[in-house]
């Protein structure tokens, strides 16, 4: 594919991600990009990995097709880079929503939520776990649809799934402060809606090491907010419950009140 590139739009631990457009039809797209390495400094053990990050999230993207996942179109790699083309969302992400509008009433927080789990389900029906569910990762199109994004954490599990498709697996993996015990997506959910009701992370006084010694615990449970809808508390509390194996799936919150009476 030629492509021509475009202005900086995002970066990560994994590299950048520019605008790009098809210099045949015009389509925009999201390139994701990250050097090759070209030996064997500190700087490019980290280019290795992040090289291996990418061909894995490509591994898994190549086959997902979901309204509510970023669509993979292609990739390639030149002189200097591999590139990773995806869907172009253009309403940015929670955290950019957050930052611009101030944290968002209960209503518009049920529709989100209510596709986050659709994509989500999705994925652990394929039993792909994506191990970093924050507002940064959850993009918004102009049109109000949800697109998970970033699978340069996520994982296929062979074996460890319990019946039911209940995805968990212990890791550190994942962004501090979204990070659950077992690491679960479900858990990470949960604290999502915590930051998109209240504007800000669940533990926001905390540094990242403490934030990780909460998480370690088991112990430490996200506060939840008080002025919420009784609905809203109980989806909370099934999200944050302590017990990886006692935890709802995406499937299960679906059929939750708060979400599955939402208006769509």
């Amino acid at each position: 594919m030629t492509w021509i590139k475009g202005a900086l739009i995002g970066a990560g631990s994994f590299g950048k991600v520019y605008l790009g457009m098809d210099a045949a039809t015009g389509l925009l797209m999201a390139v994701k990009q990250v050097e090759l390495p070209t030996g064997s400094a500190p700087n490019e053990e980290r280019k290795k990995s992040m090289l291996s990050a990418l061909e894995r999230e490509i591994e898994l993207l190549r086959d997902l097709h979901h309204e509510n996942i970023v669509q993979y179109h292609s990739s390639c790699i030149d002189d200097d880079h591999l590139n990773i083309f995806l869907e172009y969302v253009p309403g940015g992400s929670v955290t950019s929503l957050l930052r611009n509008y101030g944290a968002f009433e209960e209503p518009l927080v049920r529709n989100m939520v209510r596709q986050i789990l659709l994509g989500l389900s999705y994925l652990h029906e394929r039993d792909i776990i994506h191990r970093d569910i924050k507002g940064a990762n959850v993009l918004v199109d102009n049109k109000g649809i949800i697109k998970i994004s970033d699978f340069s954490l996520s994982k296929k599990l062979e074996d460890s799934l319990l019946p039911g498709h209940r995805a968990h697996r212990a890791s550190l993996q994942g962004s501090v402060f979204w990070m659950a015990p077992e690491v679960a997506d479900i858990w990470s959910v949960g604290c999502l809606v915590v930051e998109m009701l209240t504007g800000e992370h669940p533990w926001p006084h905390l540094s990242q090491m403490e934030a990780v010694s909460q998480v370690g615990s088991a112990k430490a449970k996200p506060p939840i907010p008080p002025d919420l809808s009784a609905e809203a508390i109980n989806f909370l509390e099934l999200t944050f419950e302590l017990d990886h194996e006692l935890r709802p799936s995406a499937a299960d919150l679906l059929k939750h009140p708060w979400i599955a009476n939402t208006p769509h």
